[in-house]
């Protein structure tokens, strides 16, 4: 090779590279720095829940993200990765916020009372690239809707370590779309909705099994020394459907609970929440998720001002407690200290609002209500700890020594 065309190549070399894109370190996974918020606990709190957070954002040029593969079908299009990530930091501290606020029991009336829990998030993990696809739990149309490949994420950041040795219990996983393979996605078929059916809710416990908002299969998680539930977060919806997902959690293992007491989960799903007889939904109760105690149409957060009496806000088992008119203002005028410069912005405040009402009229830390002539247990715990919880008899209601073989004290079984 003569010196003219040493240089002709390098020449080359170089325009090649200055076309090329360019990607930043971080487009391999990044272990990023946690924000004070997220790693301090909410203050004066009686048990404390360990987090990881992940979240998968796909990239091609790494600067924005892959439409192709976390696709839009809401109103959320083409963003930047710095503006997605700035979107999910803000989501997070809101959902904290939320799960914190909403297990202060009846906060709403005494602000100082303490969250039963506070959360703690010990290591955040930015991926940028799609979720790896694991088994496929239906299909629509004949178009598979897989589920991720929890073994393969969970083994690739030793997340035994997590559970195992920091205590960790919750893994929040971000991601865009419902489905990790492509190009099967078709817009028409993976919707929101199917997002439910691996990713709301999905517990891996060595004592009770899954007991989740999920199909409640036992293989699809890594199974560990101790229980952890892993929830599903979708960065084209808000912290309100994060935290709906929570929702669903909790009456997952109340009722189970309820079930393992009673025999029926009656307590929970129709004292509590409200149903009949024939397990229809009854206006004047707690309500759950998805219906306020004013309405019996799923989702109704903002459309039935209608106002209904209950005692959501004195609930005891046999309706004995005082009533009230109850409708959307009742818990969208409240005033939350939402970490928010500015909360009226907040997309879905009033819908979030409702969660965190709704979870602060649980029964928690010193209720004093009384079912019978026994007294209704802090319901926290469940969330706190489970496996300490289950195999130590913590019920929804006490028990006498003779009948369980200890004094509970359902806040102090630490």
């Amino acid at each position: 090779m003569n010196k003219s065309q040493s240089i002709l190549g390098l020449t080359l070399i170089v325009l090649l590279m200055k076309t090329m894109p360019v990607f930043p370190e971080e487009f391999s996974p990044v272990f990023e720095p946690i924000d004070p918020y997220l790693a301090t606990p909410a203050p004066g709190h009686i048990y404390e829940i360990p987090v990881v957070i992940i979240r998968f954002l796909p990239t091609s040029d790494g600067e924005n993200l892959d439409v192709s593969k976390a696709p839009n079908y809401r109103t959320l299009g083409e963003i930047s990765l710095a503006e997605l990530k700035a979107r999910i930091d803000v989501f997070d501290k809101r959902i904290k916020f939320m799960l914190e606020e909403g297990s202060r029991f009846r906060g709403y009336k005494n602000p100082s009372v303490p969250p039963s829990i506070g959360y703690r998030v010990v290591e955040y993990i930015t991926l940028y690239e799609q979720t790896p696809p694991g088994p496929v739990i239906q299909h629509i149309k004949g178009y598979p809707i897989y589920a991720p490949d929890f073994h393969k994420i969970f083994d690739r950041f030793n997340m035994a370590h997590y559970v195992n040795h920091l205590a960790v219990k919750e893994i929040w996983i971000w991601q865009g779309g419902v489905t990790p393979d492509f190009p099967s996605y078709d817009a028409s078929l993976h919707k929101p909705e199917n997002f439910r059916n691996w990713g709301e809710s999905n517990m891996s416990s060595p004592l009770t099994g899954d007991i989740s908002n999920s199909n409640r299969d036992n293989t699809d998680l890594p199974i560990y020394n101790s229980t952890y539930t892993v929830y599903g977060q979708n960065f084209r919806r808000t912290q309100a459907e994060a935290v709906h997902n929570h929702g669903h959690q909790l009456e997952a293992i109340l009722s189970h609970v309820d079930q393992l007491q009673h025999g029926n989960t009656a307590l929970f799903w129709k004292k509590f929440v409200g149903q009949d007889e024939n397990g229809d939904f009854i206006t004047g109760r707690a309500g759950w998720t998805h219906m306020p105690p004013n309405t019996t149409k799923h989702y109704d957060y903002t459309g039935t001002r209608t106002l209904v009496e209950s005692d959501i806000e004195d609930w005891t088992p046999d309706n004995s407690g005082s009533k009230k008119l109850v409708n959307v203002d009742t818990y969208g005028n409240l005033t939350y200290p939402w970490p928010d410069a500015n909360p009226v912005e907040i997309p879905q405040r009033v819908e979030s609002q409702w969660y965190i009402y709704w979870m602060q009229n649980m029964p928690g830390h010193e209720n004093r209500i009384q079912y019978g002539h026994k007294d209704i247990t802090n319901w926290w715990v469940f969330t706190a700890d489970w496996d300490t919880a289950i195999s130590s008899g913590v019920q929804l209601v006490s028990q006498t020594r003779s009948e369980v073989g200890f004094t509970e004290m359902s806040d102090e079984f630490e």
